[in-house]
């Protein structure tokens, strides 16, 4: 299994940097221009973003990727998985939130792929993990 991991501070306390990273709005922001638009609701309302979302990614109208949220530890883990894609046989997202200090957060963003097609996923994983550092660096500087 190959698998890419993503870690970055964030000066602020772990409650903010995980509600932050809890809304599939927020990677918008992080990953522009790839949009993310929750097509289903949680069955908590107070968190539609949260277990049993489903969100897609893409462009414009053209939104291929789906995941599902399949687990949701407030302030502690948040973990996805890709559903109806034809290309990936395996690919579980984990992001995990570790508070350092009051103010300092890390967040430990794993990622394991499969591809069907031989060889295909480590490319994969090298596009995933430049967009992730990139995306992460850009929210975090969104604390200071």
């Amino acid at each position: 299994m190959n698998a890419i991991i993503v870690k970055q501070e964030f000066n602020a306390p772990v409650d903010q940097v995980f509600d932050l990273l809890s809304k599939h709005a927020t990677y918008n922001q992080a990953f522009a221009p790839i949009q993310v638009v929750r097509v289903k609701d949680s069955a908590d309302p107070e968190r539609p973003d949260g277990l049993g979302s489903i969100r897609r990614m893409g462009f414009g109208p053209i939104k291929p990727i789906q995941e599902e949220i399949t687990l949701l530890e407030e302030n502690k883990k948040i973990e996805y998985k890709l559903i109806k894609n034809p290309l990936i046989k395996h690919h579980i997202g984990r992001i995990e939130f570790e508070e350092l200090a009051p103010n300092k957060t890390l967040v430990i963003y794993t990622i394991e792929l499969k591809a069907k097609i031989p060889f295909v996923s480590k490319l994969i994983l090298a596009q995933l993990k430049a967009a992730i550092t990139l995306g992460f660096s850009k929210l975090a500087k969104s604390f200071t």
